[in-house]
């Protein structure tokens, strides 16, 4: 069979069982088993299949049709230009997530730091300090280490397995970052972190409202982490957690960013202000036009 005629019969399975992305799942599947890209699928079309191949191929394919991700198929995603790995004891990366770094890399990169004298050039530039909090995969802090200059990224998340993927993460990317468990603030609990406050604080929470969890998507509400994913009752739980402690981890003027559902900002903005800590927040959209980033600062 050619490589061209396989690659459609597996778009046609996947698109049978719902696939969203059939074509470039297909195709990806194929560029994953043959460590190839696409260029070198396009030139490869007409090629005949061995018998081998076109059987593992189509196991794959059986796979994803089963509404597996294809994220945890191929254990990887591209975020930011970066390819991190991605196991099922995380959520996949998305786009969405992207907005909340670019914003805060423009942040940071747009801090005023103080005047260099010549003991301080000796010492190198003064670090930004930045918490991601229910860090994941580690893709947010480990972009930020990548992105920007000068910059000591620390990240925290309630599960083990999640720190021990994104400390694999960092270490592949070549991103200098500590990890550490626990819920939330809970994990800089140590004496070392006593006096330290932040110049910003990121993150993506679980903001999934409970009763919306049964329509999402198959390779969501079956594969993903649900403690990844609920944010109870109103999708709210984790952002009033953080909203109430974070201003005693952060340096005066020290910003805050959350990544948000679409139809969230207007509740967290509120919830910022009625906090009486915090600069009127932000929202900012996301490339499709939907709210995505909430981002104030600490009074």
């Amino acid at each position: 069979m050619k490589t061209r005629i396989l690659v459609k019969e597996g778009e046609y399975k996947l698109s049978s069982a719902g696939c969203m992305n059939a074509k470039g799942d297909a195709e990806e599947l194929y560029c994953f088993l043959t460590s190839t890209d696409r260029v070198g699928l396009f030139l490869r079309a007409e090629e005949e299949v061995d018998e081998e191949t076109e059987k593992k191929y189509q196991e794959l394919i059986a796979r994803r049709a089963s509404r597996v991700p294809l994220q945890h198929i191929t254990g990887r995603q591209e975020f930011m230009g970066f390819r991190f790995k991605v196991t099922p004891d995380v959520l996949v990366p998305r786009q969405d997530t992207e907005t909340l770094v670019t914003e805060a890399a423009r942040i940071i990169q747009q801090m005023p730091r103080k005047k260099q004298t010549f003991m301080r050039k000796l010492m190198g530039r003064e670090e930004v300090t930045v918490l991601d909090l229910c860090c994941g995969s580690g893709i947010i802090g480990t972009s930020l280490a990548k992105i920007c200059a000068d910059i000591r990224v620390i990240g925290t998340d309630i599960s083990e397995q999640a720190i021990a993927l994104a400390k694999e993460n960092a270490a592949e990317l070549r991103a200098n970052i500590e990890f550490y468990q626990g819920d939330l603030f809970d994990a800089l609990s140590d004496k070392e972190f006593k006096d330290l406050k932040f110049d910003m604080i990121v993150s993506n929470p679980p903001y999934i409202r409970t009763n919306m969890i049964g329509i999402l998507q198959d390779e969501v509400k079956k594969f993903e982490p649900m403690n990844a994913l609920d944010g109870g009752r109103d999708g709210l739980d984790y952002y009033r957690q953080i909203v109430e402690k974070a201003a005693d981890y952060l340096k005066p003027g020290g910003w805050l960013l959350f990544e948000i559902g679409h139809d969230q900002g207007e509740d967290l903005r509120k919830m910022l202000r009625d906090a009486g800590k915090y600069t009127p927040a932000e929202v900012i959209k996301d490339l499709p036009g939907r709210d995505r980033v909430v981002k104030c600062q600490r009074k």
